[in-house]
């Protein structure tokens, strides 16, 4: 009986032992990084005073070397990164939510970095950079900066540094330059249709306002992502649990919406793996992507036919990265 009780025990301790021999320390990763095909572009701007910057998909930035604290024979550099194309911000893993977790949409990330002697730039106070994304990729927008939620993950902060400029005839040939925060734009457009003119110092002057807001204004952009993005409202939200593997001790999630250029992006580990609050809009998939000591495993689940507070089990399968790419596509 004794012996029977051993050879049970050891039956049960190697069958555990091959189920958990799969796996690895589970660390974060960005299994669609490879993708990327997206480079900065680097503008030397050396010592000029001013220089308009167009980036190779027509970003263009309005530099003034009065933008930074620099002494003046110190070389300036501008390191610019444009993502108009959604699967770039999606090779990235730059997701689309807020740091209130609210979902966007995006129609494009940038990176704009300024350094003088190896040290990233910052805009004096006061001074404001004009940047003009292409077409009209403004509109119906807002501008978001970046902070980082996690090592791996971005979230979004809306900007109050939204503006679009008027250009005041001054007479003589002369004009000036006043910034209107986004909010009051509609206000102002009123009053424009009204009379086509305003009162400033007891002097009539006459505005030139731009049809189309195609500019923006930012006083802050050290070690910041900016996005363009806008706000979109769920049709609901849900948690859920995903079911604990013994083959895996963690996992990268990806919500994909069939619908938008959004998407989030989620590590969780075995002591973690619940997933609050997440907004469903249209048709949206849970990409579950696991690795261990065989390779690279997924599983993609339909979220529109999830319930509230429900676990999820998940069936892992063995993939590449490239045919992982195409869960995507």
């Amino acid at each position: 009986m004794k012996l029977k009780y051993l050879l049970l025990i050891g039956l049960v301790t190697t069958l555990f032992n091959c189920k958990t021999d799969k796996l690895e320390q589970f660390i974060p990763e960005n299994h669609l990084a490879s993708f990327q095909t997206e480079k900065p572009q680097f503008f030397d701007l050396d010592t000029l005073e001013y220089k308009t910057i167009i980036g190779k998909h027509g970003t263009k930035i309005m530099y003034y070397r009065e933008l930074f604290d620099t002494i003046y024979k110190d070389p300036i550099q501008l390191e610019l990164t444009e993502l108009y194309d959604f699967k770039e911000i999606l090779y990235r893993n730059i997701p689309t939510i807020t740091t209130k977790d609210e979902l966007l949409e995006t129609s494009g990330v940038l990176k704009i970095k300024f350094t003088s002697n190896g040290k990233e730039l910052e805009i004096r106070e006061g001074e404001k950079l004009i940047v003009y994304p292409p077409g009209n990729k403004l509109k119906n927008n807002n501008i978001f900066l970046s902070e980082k939620d996690s090592i791996t993950n971005i979230k979004w902060n809306l900007t109050d540094q939204n503006y679009v400029y008027i250009s005041i005839l001054l007479g003589g040939g002369i004009s000036k330059r006043i910034y209107i925060p986004f909010d009051a734009l509609s206000e102002n457009e009123k009053s424009r249709i009204k009379s086509k003119q305003i009162i400033n110092a007891d002097e009539l002057i006459h505005l030139e306002l731009k049809n189309e807001i195609n500019s923006f204004i930012l006083e802050s952009i050290k070690e910041k992502w900016i996005n363009i993005d806008k706000f979109i409202q769920p049709e609901k939200k849900i948690s859920f649990n995903i079911e604990e593997n013994i083959d895996f001790s963690g996992y990268n999630t990806y919500v994909q919406y069939e619908d938008l250029n959004s998407f989030l992006s989620y590590t969780v580990t075995e002591d973690m793996l619940t997933l609050k609050n997440i907004p469903i809009k249209g048709r949206v998939n849970l990409i579950v992507v696991g690795r261990n000591l065989e390779g690279i495993f997924f599983d993609k689940i339909n979220l529109n036919t999830i319930s509230d507070n429900s676990e999820i089990k998940l069936d892992m399968k063995k993939t590449s990265k490239h045919d992982l790419k195409k869960l995507f596509e």
